[in-house]
């Protein structure tokens, strides 16, 4: 009944008039802050996938790296220990691989980079031959050891090419002295260019990739590796494998999910993303008490009908539950207008790709965007949370027992 006389106090002939103005403002200042909410957590959505992307590119499901001053037996990198990782329910693929700062030097030109040493299992478990832009990501060719460089990396030290492409690494511990390294002596190595990749800014310009046979050659790991990366089966999860490896490699062992490894990340997009949610919050709250103007004119002109109803023995509450629904008419209207209006945006560039970022600023060439159930939930219900409040508030405040208007 509420619903009822609420939809007809609304609509009705006789609200043809100025209060239509005002209910029509009112449901454009409901429906513009919730298709900026839909639109603006679609594109947190949508960078937040392009990181994951980014480091799934260079990071593994799960790490296994030695604690502090350990030396677990499970990273000794031979054929034993792999096949005790990959006794492991879940896992799918396994990499040992040896990380070390190395100097690089191309003719007259030098750069530091995170070197990392990788074995043939690499690909299987690590997807980088798919960020290769430039020959391939073949560090093993036979018995010939190559290298493979970010883009950035390999333009800094003057190479464009893989032809005539290679560089010397130099790392500390003994071996000749190189004409532009101090007199302590610095073991070298010099392999080929294989490749250029390109993920991020980060991997680009601080990343190489070698042979896990040369990077024992050159840091004198004595054959250890310093992490196995471990590709977990489509359908298991990630954690619950992390346990059971956890428990596999025992004490001295530091056993890392790729989210675990980045979790300051990860948590830093959410806390943004949230944060937007919160002030988009706060502006669709200022936008709700524009519905206030349209509730108390509302009011004063049913005045009429306020007391018939008392006198057919309507009680307070049950008229202002009819004005409180009459607001959230208008603002449930608004509401829904915009969440098909930002979901249908947010389609349009998932799909389509409308807007575009600013040319060579960025690693994708429009917003990315990702429309996700839970942020039309999330935003349904704070719409209804705020115009029910902004409502029943204003039913509250204008109808009194005494309320003078009722008088008559």
């Amino acid at each position: 009944m509420k619903w009822l006389l609420a939809r007809r106090y609304l609509f009705s002939r006789k609200s043809h008039s100025v209060i239509n103005i005002i209910a029509g403002v009112s449901l454009v200042a409901v429906a513009v802050p919730v298709a900026a909410m839909i639109i603006l957590l679609s594109v947190f959505n949508g960078f937040e996938k392009l990181v994951r992307q980014m480091y799934a590119a260079v990071d593994a499901d799960i790490e296994i790296r030695a604690a502090a001053g350990c030396t677990p037996e499970l990273l000794r990198g031979t054929d034993a220990e792999r096949a005790e990782v990959m006794a492991v329910d879940g896992v799918d693929a396994v990499s040992f691989v040896v990380e070390r700062q190395a100097l690089l030097e191309h003719g007259d030109r030098q750069a530091t980079a995170m070197v990392r040493g990788v074995d043939d299992s690499y690909g299987d478990v690590v997807p980088i031959a798919g960020h290769v832009t430039l020959g391939n990501a073949d560090v093993r060719l036979g018995d010939l050891d190559r290298i493979l460089m970010g883009e950035a990396l390999a333009y800094s030290l003057g190479i464009y090419s893989t032809v005539g492409g290679d560089a010397a690494l130099f790392a500390p511990g003994g071996g000749r002295v190189g004409s532009l390294l101090p007199a302590t002596g610095f073991r070298e190595l010099r392999l080929p260019l294989c490749g250029m990749f390109s993920i991020d800014n980060e991997n680009d310009s601080g990343l190489a990739i070698i042979p896990l046979r040369a990077a024992h050659t050159l840091f004198t790991t004595g054959g250890r590796a310093d992490a196995a990366m471990v590709r977990v089966k489509e359908g298991h999860s990630p954690e619950r494998v992390r346990q059971r490896l956890e428990e596999e490699a025992g004490e001295g062992a530091e056993v890392l999910t790729r989210e675990e490894k980045n979790s300051v990340f990860y948590s830093i997009m959410r806390y943004e993303k949230w944060g937007v949610f919160f002030i988009s919050a706060l502006v669709l709250v200022i936008a709700s008490f524009s519905i206030t103007g349209t509730v108390i004119m509302l009011i004063v002109e049913k005045r009429g009908e306020r007391v018939t109803l008392r006198s057919m023995g309507a009680d307070n509450a049950f008229i202002r539950g009819i004005f409180v629904r009459e607001g959230m008419l208008i603002s449930g209207i608004g509401g829904i207008a915009g969440l098909v209006v930002g979901i249908a945006l947010t389609l349009m560039q998932q799909h389509l790709h409308i807007i575009s970022m600013p040319a060579g600023n960025f690693l994708v060439s429009s917003y990315p965007a990702e429309l996700q159930p839970a942020d039309i939930a999330a935003v349904t219900v704070t719409f209804m949370a705020v115009t029910w409040a902004v409502s029943r508030a204003t039913a509250q405040l204008m109808i009194k027992p005494d309320n003078k208007c009722d008088a008559h």
